[in-house]
């Protein structure tokens, strides 16, 4: 493939972005994504046989935009608590930098469960299996009670991706964002996030 051929096809995958973030599978359309880049729906075509493969191709980018780095993490050579905090904060950066990316991703993957599982479960694998091993070996030391590393992740995952996805709720009902553009609100986050963790497992 030509350069000239890589930046039309980059410009059409960014076009969709847009589209599909904004207006989900259902709802966008290739003519439209077409327009914002000034080509025809056949040069679409051309690079993406179907709106269906095109989808797949922005879908597949967000999930590691979002979750991409989250195996690496948890196989770093760190003491436990200390790999909790470094999970927790790349959760929460992810979260900043990409909301809209998180709120597709979730979005799209309630709505076509059956279509787009697969394509997490491919994107995504955590090896849960040494983390499990510090876990109890951590619990048999009575450094802390004995849980199950699924629901300690599925806690730290709720508390750091959930204020993101409900912005539009909390702004109504707390009268403001849990990712302001400062910042600062992510770093309060991130203490009280590791705070309600660890007293958790310290407990």
């Amino acid at each position: 493939m030509s350069e000239q051929e890589m930046d039309t096809r980059t410009e059409i995958i960014e076009a969709a972005r847009a589209e599909f973030f904004t207006h989900g599978y259902e709802g966008a359309r290739l003519q439209k994504i077409a327009d914002q880049i000034g080509v025809t729906k056949a040069m679409i075509h051309y690079y993406f046989n179907t709106k269906k493969e095109l989808f797949e191709r922005v879908f597949t980018q967000s999930i590691r935009d979002i979750f991409g780095g989250l195996g690496d993490v948890l196989d770093q050579d760190l003491p436990l608590f200390k790999k909790i905090e470094e999970l927790v904060e790349a959760c929460l950066q992810q979260a900043k930098a990409y909301p809209e990316v998180l709120t597709f991703v979730v979005t799209e993957s309630s709505r076509k469960p059956e279509w787009l599982q697969p394509i997490f479960d491919e994107q995504v694998q955590l090896e849960l299996g040494d983390f499990e091993d510090e876990l109890e070996e951590a619990a048999s030391n009575y450094q802390i009670a004995s849980v199950d590393a699924h629901h300690l992740l599925l806690n730290i995952f709720s508390l750091c991706y959930y204020p993101v996805l409900s912005d539009t709720i909390n702004r109504s009902l707390l009268k403001e964002s849990m990712h302001s553009d400062n910042g600062k609100a992510n770093i309060d986050r991130k203490g009280i996030v590791l705070d309600t963790i660890l007293n958790w497992l310290t407990a």
